[in-house]
């Protein structure tokens, strides 16, 4: 029995030193400096092919979009995110990409991109949640009107961000304003075409 006691205690030595060691192990694989990995690092701008030929663009995106992060990928926002992937026919001309317009001001540019595929590309990383917490008009316009009737895809600096909350109501009696101006001007060409037959 004396033999078997000995081997037991000789067995849970090694099993102590065994953890103290592997806790070691632990320790120093936790304080030990992460190995280096590579970072590949693209030397041309991921909107080259866009900008030789839009010359206006060739500074890339300014203000928030020409900082963000594309949430989808979590790339830096190009050209293409918005736009998407242009054919080979399109420097022939080909209208083969997104545009965006302002609906309320220019109703056949809408045409061949209706509201919804519009804001359905701004939508894709703007969520409505908040957009409808930041300011009610978002939820009642999202179906009428393009984003871009508001709001300027490459500012420096958005036009729309600034105005302070009081006087976001004069947006509202302009833009409403106008729009009932057309209305009226519209329903007077229709009664005076009809008095003229």
């Amino acid at each position: 029995m004396g033999d078997l006691t000995m081997d037991f205690l000789r067995l849970m030595l090694m099993a102590a030193m065994l953890l103290t060691s592997l806790q070691g192990q632990a320790a120093d694989a936790a304080t030990a400096p992460a190995p280096t990995t590579h970072e590949v690092e693209f030397l041309r701008s991921a909107d080259k092919a866009c900008t030789d030929c839009h010359k206006e663009q060739v500074e890339g995106m300014h203000g928030k979009h020409g900082q963000a992060t594309n949430p989808n990928n979590l790339a830096p926002v190009t050209c293409t995110n918005c736009h998407g992937q242009p054919s080979p026919q399109h420097r022939e001309g080909v209208k083969d990409v997104m545009r965006f317009s302002d609906s309320f001001n220019n109703k056949q540019s809408t045409e061949s991109y209706p509201i919804a595929e519009q804001n359905g590309v701004c939508m894709s990383c703007h969520e409505p949640k908040p957009l409808r917490e930041a300011l009610w008009a978002h939820d009642v316009h999202a179906t009428k009107l393009t984003c871009t009737s508001c709001h300027q895809l490459h500012p420096a600096k958005e036009p729309m961000v600034a105005i302070p909350e009081k006087s976001r109501i004069k947006l509202c009696v302009d833009c409403h304003s106008k729009q009932h101006e057309v209305v009226k001007a519209a329903k007077a060409n229709t009664t005076s075409g009809k008095e003229a037959q």
